[in-house]
């Protein structure tokens, strides 16, 4: 006779890359907030082409929680591949990405998943909620530089979210495995991809008000020239999903 290990409810899904310093304090929160739950959950973490000692500080936690798993490669390839993986390797019931950093601290997934068990296949944070938080805001050129991206991303991509680069999603799991295998970008912009793909097949999406810190060490500089990238795929995304 087999003895089959329950599906969990929810997946969590870290990318990670050269993140050895800010990773223990957020898995320590996350570990910390899991095992006080009713239900049954799991942690993965992806490591994107570490250069570090990411993947061995991401082991050393699964004596503190057996459902942790690492998984990871030795090129990196981009953050969207990171979650990508993560989100069709999970076996939760409903699976949320978040970042290393823990801008947006893990006990939001509470209320996250109340919303998406009312019957919503995404709940994503939206830092541009009236209701939001925002601990430690962007410099003033990252932030109206963003601010001018986001009204281009309305005309172009028309998508009714006024946050769609905010690293705090859930999905149900019907809804990551159908996304996530149709998604093309690897980079940081997939959240874009999937927001529209997900639009396009009339799934329902709640944007809900989080309370986020940013850290000026973020692993995604942005800058003219990262902008331009992004206006490029930004006008592919409807070239390759209609």
């Amino acid at each position: 006779m087999t003895n089959s290990v329950p599906e969990p409810l929810v997946s969590i899904v870290i990318p990670a890359i050269n993140e050895e310093s800010r990773l223990p304090n957020t898995l320590h929160l996350c570990i910390d907030f899991l095992k006080q739950l009713s239900f049954g959950s799991e942690i993965v973490v992806v490591t994107d082409g570490s250069g570090d000692k990411t993947v061995q500080v991401a082991e050393l936690f699964i004596s503190l929680f057996p459902n942790l798993r690492v998984i990871s490669y030795p090129v990196n390839r981009g953050k969207g591949f990171a979650v990508k993986m993560g989100m069709l390797e999970a076996r939760g019931q409903y699976r949320l990405f978040m970042d290393a950093d823990h801008a947006v601290p893990i006990g939001t997934l509470s209320k996250f998943l109340e919303v998406a068990q009312s019957g919503y296949d995404i709940v994503i944070g939206s830092r541009s909620h009236e209701d939001s938080k925002l601990i430690k805001q962007q410099k003033f050129f990252r932030r109206n530089l963003a601010l001018l991206f986001r009204q281009l991303q309305k005309i172009v991509l028309r998508l009714p979210y006024e946050d769609t680069q905010c690293g705090y999603k859930l999905f149900s799991a019907a809804a990551a495995e159908s996304l996530f295998n149709r998604m093309t970008f690897d980079c940081a912009y997939f959240d874009a991809e999937i927001l529209y793909i997900a639009h396009k097949l009339n799934m329902t999406i709640y944007q809900h008000p989080v309370v986020w810190t940013h850290h000026p060490e973020s692993r995604l500089p942005i800058g003219v020239k990262r902008s331009l990238q992004l206006i490029r795929l930004m006008f592919k995304i409807p070239t390759i999903h209609g």
